[in-house]
């Protein structure tokens, strides 16, 4: 499908052309900006926009929602202020999985690019989302045709130049900012990130096994910190 004007976006997603602009910006909507400041949108990014409902409501600072995320995967965020945690206990305890979820959307921003090896840009990344899918859910399968994951300790300009990874919005490599309050050093990136990214799947079943994986920590969290 061809990419589409910023006010057909805007219409798609329930919000205004300059906040569809506003995204393009941020890279929180994937697209392109012509020679004549006309921008255009791919379809794939309104669509996991929109699965993840995004646009509704204030979402919650990146620090934030990486404290939750780490909280949720018995990570231990440091230099948090004690006000700070006790706010991260309370939407654990108060927020529903797809809350969650929704709130933590905008903590990163995915940079797409195509690749000469998928396997082996993949094997130097931290696997999230659909490609660390069965580490959450053992009925699913990981991706092996796309890729989703993190940095290590590499800048992207770096990596990218290495791998001879190309910009592309179509692209089957994605590759997300990551947060250096959390522990990357595995495989997978923790529980509760491949989780939260899995949800932006426009595939309804990967997505309800975010969702689904999700709920099972924060009830498992609820259990050992509800006295």
């Amino acid at each position: 499908m061809d990419s589409l004007m910023t006010k057909d976006a805007a219409r798609a997603l329930g919000v205004s052309q300059r906040q569809v602009t506003d995204l393009l910006r941020a890279g929180k909507l994937s697209g392109e900006q012509l020679s004549d400041g006309t921008w255009l949108v791919t379809p794939r990014s309104i669509s996991e926009r929109r699965s993840l409902n995004a646009g509704a409501g204030r979402t919650w600072s990146a620090a934030s929602s990486w404290a939750l995320l780490g909280e949720l995967s018995g990570q231990s965020s440091t230099g948090l202020s004690q006000s700070t945690s006790a706010r991260i206990r309370r939407r654990i305890r108060m927020s529903t999985a797809e809350e969650i979820a929704r709130k933590v959307a905008s903590r990163t921003v995915g940079h797409r690019y195509t690749a000469d090896s998928i396997a082996k840009t993949a094997s130097e990344l931290v696997l999230t989302g659909r490609s660390a899918a069965d580490a959450i859910d053992t009925e699913l399968t990981s991706q092996t045709q796309v890729v989703e994951g993190y940095l290590r300790d590499e800048t992207l300009e770096s990596f990218a130049r290495r791998h001879l990874l190309s910009s592309d919005n179509n692209g089957a490599v994605t590759i997300y900012e990551r947060h250096d309050s959390l522990n990357f050093e595995g495989l997978y990136a923790p529980d509760a990130v491949i989780a939260a990214d899995l949800v932006r799947s426009t595939s309804t079943r990967e997505r309800s096994a975010g969702l689904a994986a999700l709920e099972e920590m924060r009830q498992r969290w609820l259990a050992k910190h509800t006295r």
